[in-house]
């Protein structure tokens, strides 16, 4: 029997209930912070085989649907097939191990896991595949053990982790012909605040979420980098990630289950922190994940004391707190010494369980969407890439998975900090990305915007398709007499019914002849994934050495004209496309190698600063010439057999007259001239480097023809 109309009992019967519903929710949920309550998704609950077993450190298999995990107190490696609702589970061999953290990697081969014994002191080695095991002891096994990371890619496999009581961090690498394994212990500086939690490994760095610090690790340098988180109260760094664009995230909190001091934070690019405090009191946040679709933050609230355990998505990036921290610098050590492996073949259990299903309510606010998850005390957060939330729940011994949320769109800009000068304009990428088959077409609203700051968009409202992204270009011009300093632009987009807003850090610098004080290096920022990178802070510190002379003020402003007039549409390709991005790099090197060789000069001269960036600038002119113009060039010439010598006297004719002009524009203070002898000299020195390249390259040709 079907029915076409609810009767006004029925509606009053459902009323009733969602109030008393409402009215059952933990206190802190019907906090007045102008949060609603909302049907959110499906949440599926699998139990643990093993009673008590305390999952946790979960991560995603290589199918992308669901997950291994370790049993803290099961003392035991699990994994779940969401297809077939079945658990494996293998054994440690080590009796109260305590097995904390867990990592995958490949290797060009089966999947292996890596992880912790935080109670015996180990890491070790698994392969599912074959069931070969392998433990590590580390020289103490009282050190704290704790998370664990691997960087991608290279032929030994490199597993970071963090000693969590032990102040230190350590890197074990290993041989997988030999499965010996050299390791690296190390005490973190006095700033990282007595110790660290998290770890994310990437190629060439490593980030650590300090109790008092974000702080990374570069294998060129050899030497640690600290940002100083806010200071809130107890409050410690916990976990940490990182987003497509090079944003690093961490989460902040305590155990106290009535604090306020809970909080989710971004290191961005430049090296400004964004922080959003969560809204329960006694959240007691602890993982981090990053959707991969719209690179929104989902974070575990596990809320030991509160007893209200949650998981929290951040729907708008705009609304927190800017902090400028403290950065400093430290040198890494550690001494290496080499480990044995005790290796065997665990043997598998296997279990078919049936799975609970429940409708879960949500709690939206202005800035976070909370899902009360009760007592279960949410200890890891994953989402995948269909959208789907994962959860380990240590408290109520299973794994969920939050599904078939409403649709809705995240709302991202990039970058996420630009500087311009009075009378300049800058341009940003703002995206739209359709979250559970949305579609829409949201206008994008400018709010809080400075005064003598205009801003246009390219296509407006942004057209989302189901499960696509949607782009418009933002051209911010900031007027002649406009006021410097630093703002929060907050742009809005809004279908009518759902909402979302995303910030842009606009800095105004102070005066036209120093457009790019705080100005970012936007391809080199996009090729390497983040302006973090030691390879962008090697172009950023060149930059800002040579800005502090009249010379190199001179010539970046009309260089930054020229830059920006099309760098972020290039930037903006190279963030889209991965392929490309590699090509970049290879492309980059060279004028990274230049420049960090003549940073060397500048380093040397640094005393006199004209000089300096003078001679410093010759050099990386003629070898950025020479390679990128030169050696093509050269080999060109042996085909069509063309003559330079007039392009060079004319370079060394234009460079002369540059010299000239740069001495005389310094001893009478003439901006203009600067600019106009700065120029002339950086392209007839790179331009005659090229030329002279060139005929070293076609007699070179010419010779090894004739022997």
């Amino acid at each position: 029997m079907q029915f076409t109309h609810v009767s006004r009992t029925s509606r009053a019967v459902a009323v009733a209930a969602l109030m008393i519903l409402a009215l059952s929710l933990p206190t802190s949920l019907r906090a007045t912070n102008m949060r609603t309550l909302f049907a959110g998704g499906t949440l599926t609950e699998w139990t643990v085989p093993t009673p008590k077993s305390g999952p946790s450190a979960m991560i995603l298999d290589q199918s992308g649907s669901c997950c291994w995990f370790v049993e803290y107190y099961g003392n035991k490696i699990g994994h779940l097939d969401p297809s077939t609702n079945t658990f494996q589970e293998w054994p440690i061999p080590t009796a109260s191990a305590n097995p904390y953290s867990l990592t995958i990697t490949s290797n060009g081969g089966p999947p292996e896991l890596w992880g912790t014994e935080y109670g015996s002191g180990k890491l070790f080695m698994f392969s599912p595949t074959s069931g070969n095991f392998r433990e590590y002891s580390l020289p103490r096994s009282d050190t704290g053990v704790g998370y664990v990371s691997v960087e991608p890619g290279g032929p030994q496999v490199r597993v970071w982790f963090t000693e969590t009581i032990n102040n230190a961090n350590g890197e074990l690498i290993y041989d997988p012909t030999t499965g010996n394994a050299t390791l690296y212990e190390d005490y973190f500086p006095a700033a990282v605040g007595g110790g660290a939690y998290g770890v994310y490994a990437q190629s060439s760095s490593v980030w650590f979420a300090g109790f008092s610090a974000i702080v990374r690790w570069d294998r060129a340098s050899q030497q640690y980098t600290m940002w100083q988180l806010p200071v809130h109260d107890s409050a410690v760094g916990r976990f940490i990630s990182m987003d497509s664009h090079g944003q690093v995230w961490y989460t902040q909190g305590t155990t106290n289950g009535t604090s306020l001091n809970n909080f989710v934070g971004v290191l961005r690019p430049d090296s400004t922190i964004m922080e959003w405090r969560l809204p329960t009191p006694g959240a007691d946040a602890r993982d981090i994940s990053i959707n991969p679709q719209s690179q929104q933050p989902w974070i575990a609230e596990q809320s030991l004391v509160a007893g209200e355990g949650a998981i929290a998505v951040l729907g708008n990036s705009s609304g927190g707190t800017l902090f400028s921290p403290t950065q400093t610098t430290a040198p890494s050590g550690g001494t290496p010494v080499t480990i044995s492996s005790a290796s065997r073949v665990l043997t598998t259990t296997t279990n078919t369980v049936t799975p609970d299903n429940r409708q879960l309510l949500g709690m939206r606010g202005e800035l976070f969407t909370e899902y009360s998850l009760e007592s279960t005390s949410p200890q890891d957060v994953i989402t995948d890439s269909q959208g789907n939330v994962w959860v380990s729940e240590p408290g109520a011994n299973k794994i969920a998975r939050l599904s078939g949320l409403n649709p809705d769109f995240a709302l991202s800009a990039s970058p996420t900090s630009i500087s311009v000068p009075p009378g300049g304009s800058g341009t940003v990428t703002i995206t739209g990305t359709s979250l559970y088959e949305y579609a829409g077409a949201p206008s994008i609203n400018a709010m809080n915007l400075p005064v003598g700051v205009t801003l246009s968009l390219d296509q407006n409202p942004i057209n989302i398709s189901p499960g696509e992204n949607a782009s418009a270009h933002v051209t911010i011009d900031v007027g002649l007499d406009t006021t410097a300093g630093s703002r929060q632009i907050t742009l809005e987009g809004n279908d009518g019914t759902i909402a979302h807003t995303t910030s842009i850090l606009l800095t105004i610098s102070n005066s036209t002849s120093s457009p790019s004080a705080k100005s970012q290096c936007l391809v080199a920022t996009a090729t390497f994934s983040s302006e973090l990178s030691p390879e962008v802070e090697l172009l950023r510190d060149f930059r800002d050495g040579v800005l502090k002379s009249r010379i190199g003020a001179s010539f970046l402003s009309i260089f930054n004209s020229w830059y920006y007039s099309f760098s972020p549409y290039i930037a903006n390709y190279l963030r889209e496309h991965s392929g490309t991005r590699e090509v970049m790099r290879g492309v980059l090197y060279p004028l990274i190698g230049s420049l960090s060789i003549s940073s060397v000069l500048f380093s040397i001269l640094s005393t006199y600063p004209e000089h300096a960036t003078l001679l410093s600038g010759l050099m990386a002119s003629s070898m950025i010439g020479a390679f990128y113009a030169g050696i093509p060039l050269g080999f060109a010439k042996r085909r069509l057999r063309f003559n330079l010598r007039l392009s060079i006297q004319l370079c060394a004719a234009l460079l002369l007259c540059g010299l000239g002009g740069i001495l005389v524009g310094l001893n009478f203070g003439s901006s203009a001239l600067l600019m106009i002898a700065s120029s002339l000299t950086v392209l007839s020195a790179t331009c005659g480097s090229a030329a002279l390249t060139a005929e070293a390259v076609s007699k070179l040709g010419k010779k090894s023809k004739g022997t």
